[in-house]
């Protein structure tokens, strides 16, 4: 894997009411080329001064960014020139001109001619299913057809790493999964690295390769999609029975519950080691004559394993 942008114990300060605060704490990373890469966290997180910092939009205190190699404090210019932003809200677009003028616009102001840009454009609007809509006001379009433009805009310039904001906020179930498509072809086909930043968990679930969770400015989490997701997907499997729990089978299951067993003793979450300990459970049951009326395997969501990093993060008791 080539490294394509790298943050070395990032430190970003802010002036508040009882001193400084530090926004962002001694942040490090890396982002490879061609990758999906996910910045998330709760809100007051640090993501968005992260992100700003990034971007060359804010100077922070301590630490280091790297955009292929490029240092932001001693060459800003020379790293910049390799990352395109869209910011929440679509920042990128003007929304009097027609989708074809912005696109024009932004290569423009990036040193582009027209001509230059006249087939990559012409596959942009294709890609991204704008081509009917190149000669419409951007304001007239729905939310989902902006939020399309102001990628593509990002995407017109060329550059290697596109920085998304909340790219499916505000987006109806339709457009948002349309959009994750969108997402993983200009990763593949693009070869394009996407630094994502996002609440809507299915976006990252479907699309980051890899991602850093951040909270309260700290990291607590880095990794890749797949470890995460080994990481708290333990061997859980709910049980529901016909019946309550005998005080033998309630006795000789208590080191495999992991969690209350309700009033009536007949649903249980079991956490095992190895799934041949069911066999076990089982002949347990049948001997206590306990009828087994369900038993699933238990995966959590994405959503489930971010709130318990949160949490573990906080010092919070963590539930499976």
């Amino acid at each position: 894997m080539t490294e394509i942008l790298r943050l070395e114990g990032l430190t970003k300060l802010y002036k508040g009411k009882e001193g400084l605060k530090r926004a962002v704490d001694n942040v490090s990373f890396t982002v490879n080329k061609g990758e999906i890469f996910g910045l998330l966290g709760p809100n007051g997180a640090g993501k968005t001064s992260t992100i700003k910092c990034i971007c060359g939009l804010l100077k922070f205190e301590e630490g280091e960014i790297f955009i292929k190699d490029n240092s932001i404090k001693e060459n800003r210019s020379k790293g910049l020139r390799h990352i395109s932003a869209v910011l929440e809200g679509n920042r990128n677009i003007y929304w009097r001109m027609t989708v074809s003028e912005n696109l024009n616009f932004f290569a423009g102001i990036n040193g582009l001619s027209k001509r230059s840009i006249a087939n990559r454009m012409a596959y942009l609007l294709e890609a991204f299913q704008l081509t009917e809509e190149r000669n419409k006001i951007v304001n007239h379009l729905s939310r989902g057809m902006k939020q399309k433009v102001a990628i593509a805009i990002s995407l017109i310039t060329d550059k290697d790493i596109i920085l998304l904001d909340e790219p499916t906020l505000g987006l109806d179930v339709g457009m948002s999964q349309e959009m994750r498509i969108i997402l993983r072809k200009i990763a593949k086909e693009e070869g394009k690295t996407i630094l994502l930043s996002t609440h809507d968990m299915k976006v990252v679930e479907e699309t980051c390769d890899r991602l850093v969770i951040i909270n309260k400015g700290k990291v607590v989490a880095y990794d890749t999609m797949e470890n995460l997701k080994k990481l708290f997907n333990q061997l859980i499997y709910r049980i529901v029975l016909d019946k309550n729990l005998t005080p033998k089978a309630r006795s000789e299951l208590k080191h495999y519950i992991n969690s209350d067993i309700n009033e009536e003793e007949v649903e249980l979450r079991l956490s095992l080691q190895s799934p041949n300990e069911l066999f076990g459970i089982l002949s347990l049951l049948q001997q206590e004559a306990l009828g087994l009326l369900a038993l699933d395997r238990l995966n959590m969501s994405f959503e489930e394993i971010f709130m318990n990093l949160i949490r573990e993060a906080e010092g919070d008791e963590i539930s499976i």
